[in-house]
């Protein structure tokens, strides 16, 4: 039996040609891993080479199987995809064209750069038709919240009673993960999960798997609070506002009580994880460690040094329509720091969007808020339908991204959370609001030649 055909003239434009692979057939499957692999990767995959090389091989094995001899034949494309495709080649362009692409340190960046916006444009591509398959996004939902969880338990509870260089109360990492994860990325992850499985509880018909599934969105958002990221309990607000907004009082509030709920619980954590520190001290006959109050700990932090770095990267634009260029220009905004910066921590701009300003100018964060304005309208469409889990997916990736993150044109990102956080939001929310504005277009073509007749 011969597989069902894979178009990729199809992928970018949202026919309904492209729903007979993306469902099913030997393509379909290698696309669904792809992602959902991807996705599950963040929290159990030990490295950037086994996650982001789950995605290339997959991908490119599912991208590039057709049996079709006209797989390259050209076909209207979608808005979104013209937006996509605008904004990636402008940044691309224009850090190709920067002079300081051409000096010697910069070609580690290049190829890392290159490889990285390779690969995202891979997970667009692969990703766009399985938006239009409402069930499959669902399944993906519970793998990625079932990995977070199972990387939150496990960290947890080695941090918590058994390793020994831990102490009770710090802020939570993904062990899992390059032997732990940095508690920013870990808060965002844990996060993300817990407010896509929030969104998707009202679709379950079963009382008492909701019951089961509140309970596993409360831990996730427990730990993505237990990272002490403040940048996490940000994005999760303006994802959980977002989601009331769109859904109201009657099926919004159960969601936004679990939010709520889980952060009291955090901020009250600290005479609980006290009495954890002194019973492992009284078993280990060694003095009693101090537990901060979480507070106390986000107050002590300040700024994290991010006013000396936007005044850095501000400081470093040549041209302020152009930008920089996004490869050999970290030393040129390095230099530009206070003394007492640590340049080995300070390896990127910690905003996804001020970074998209700096490195492509005025040009490129006009194109990134077209982008947005559009994703945004789409995602509101479609939470109209019924649908409101994007808008608040995408309402938290941009409010993670605010202060945090290293560039939106690239996979391969210190971070590596850009792909989770914002483009799977927003390439589904373009996606699935194409999708429904192209079919009542053309219902109300028909309505009106039916009438005309």
């Amino acid at each position: 039996m011969n597989a069902t055909p894979l178009n990729p003239a199809t992928w970018f434009h949202g026919r309904e040609e492209g729903r007979a692979w993306s469902l099913g057939g030997a393509q379909g499957l290698l696309a669904k891993a792809a992602i959902a692999g991807y996705l599950a990767g963040f929290s159990v995959l030990p490295n950037e080479w086994l996650h982001l090389g789950w995605l290339a091989c997959a991908g490119c094995f599912a991208f590039g199987w057709s049996e079709r001899s006209s797989m390259l034949q050209r076909r209207p494309m979608d808005a979104g995809t013209w937006l996509i495709t605008a904004f990636l080649l402008w940044m691309t362009l224009r850090s190709c064209l920067g002079d300081t692409v051409r000096q010697g340190h910069a070609v580690t960046e290049v190829m890392r750069g290159l490889c990285g916006t390779a690969l995202l444009a891979l997970f667009c591509a692969v990703l766009w038709p399985l938006a239009r398959d409402r069930r499959l996004l669902r399944h993906m939902a519970w793998i990625n919240a079932c990995a977070a969880g199972a990387a939150a338990f496990i960290s947890l509870s080695l941090c918590t009673f058994i390793l020994p260089e831990h102490q009770p109360g710090e802020r939570l990492q993904n062990l899992l993960v390059h032997g732990g994860l940095n508690p920013v990325c870990t808060g965002l992850i844990f996060g993300f999960a817990a407010l896509w499985l929030a969104a998707e509880v009202e679709n379950t018909p079963s009382v008492s798997r909701r019951r089961v599934m509140w309970g596993f969105v409360a831990f996730l958002h427990l730990a993505a609070f237990l990272s002490g990221s403040r940048g996490a309990m940000l994005a999760l607000t303006a994802g959980h506002v977002a989601l009331f907004a769109a859904r109201g009082w009657r099926r919004g509030i159960a969601a936004l009580a679990v939010f709520v709920l889980s952060g009291a619980i955090y901020f009250s954590s600290a005479p609980v994880f006290s009495h954890i520190a002194s019973w492992h001290a009284e078993k280990g006959a060694a003095p009693v460690p101090t537990v901060v109050h979480p507070l106390q700990q986000a107050i002590e932090r300040g700024d994290s040094r991010r006013i000396d770095i936007y005044h850095a990267g501000w400081t470093a634009i040549d041209d302020v329509w152009s930008g920089t260029g996004q490869w050999g220009i970290r030393e040129v905004w390095q230099c530009e720091l206070q003394p007492g910066a640590d340049s080995a921590i300070m390896c990127h701009l910690h905003s996804a969007f001020f970074a998209t300003f700096v490195h492509g100018g005025i040009i490129g964060a006009l194109l990134l808020l077209a982008l947005l304005v559009l994703a945004f309208r789409r995602a509101w469409r479609v939470s109209a339908e019924g649908d409101a889990v994007w808008l608040a997916l995408l309402a938290f990736g941009c409010g993670g991204l605010l202060f945090d993150g290293e560039s939106l044109t690239s996979l391969a990102t210190a971070p590596r959370f850009e792909g989770l956080l914002f483009w799977l939001p927003l390439t589904v929310a373009l996606a699935r609001g194409g999708l429904n504005s192209r079919s009542a277009g053309s219902g109300n073509q028909l309505l009106h030649r039916t009438r005309s007749n």
